[in-house]
């Protein structure tokens, strides 16, 4: 991901009458491409352990196979987490939060009005946002030098007269 698209998640973008934030998770593969490169590494992991067995080393094709197991793993691991993203819709009346981690997908609706944006951000901390009692984290996908001005844009469009 490049520096522009980056600041370009940062600043959000306007979708209408809405102001969108939508932050996804940095992956460089796909889970097709990923499959590949597995598929390819079991295989040459299995063909050596095999030659190493008909040699004679008949200990090294089991930790061969546990290797394969480890690199399915992996693949699985990597297949869930590929499309995580937040997602931050700013419209004139509501807040609506939405994130997918894994297979877990939570939705929140805050009132805009009555929502404030902790700009305050310690070293790595999350955006939060609070209604009352109720609070949120935001910017999980993004670096944590670029969560202050996050947070600050956020705020910066939720203060704003709903004229965008």
């Amino acid at each position: 991901m490049s520096l522009s698209s980056t600041l370009a998640n940062v600043q959000g973008q306007s979708q209408g009458a809405d102001w969108c934030w939508h932050l996804k998770r940095n992956v460089s593969m796909g889970p097709s491409q990923f499959a590949r490169l597995l598929a390819g590494l079991s295989l040459i992991t299995l063909f050596i352990g095999s030659a190493f067995y008909w040699v004679g080393a008949s200990f090294i094709l089991p930790f061969s196979i546990i290797e394969v197991a480890a690199l399915l793993i992996a693949f699985f691991y990597h297949a869930i987490h590929a499309n995580d993203y937040e997602k931050l819709v700013l419209s004139e009346g509501t807040i609506y939060i939405e994130s997918k981690i894994g297979f877990k997908t939570t939705q929140v609706e805050l009132v805009r009005s009555l929502t404030r944006v902790d700009k305050d951000l310690h070293k790595n901390a999350l955006i939060q946002l609070r209604q009352g009692q109720q609070e949120r984290f935001f910017g999980r996908f993004v670096h944590a030098n670029l969560r202050p001005l996050l947070a600050q844009k956020i705020s910066d469009r939720m203060l704003a007269p709903f004229n965008f």
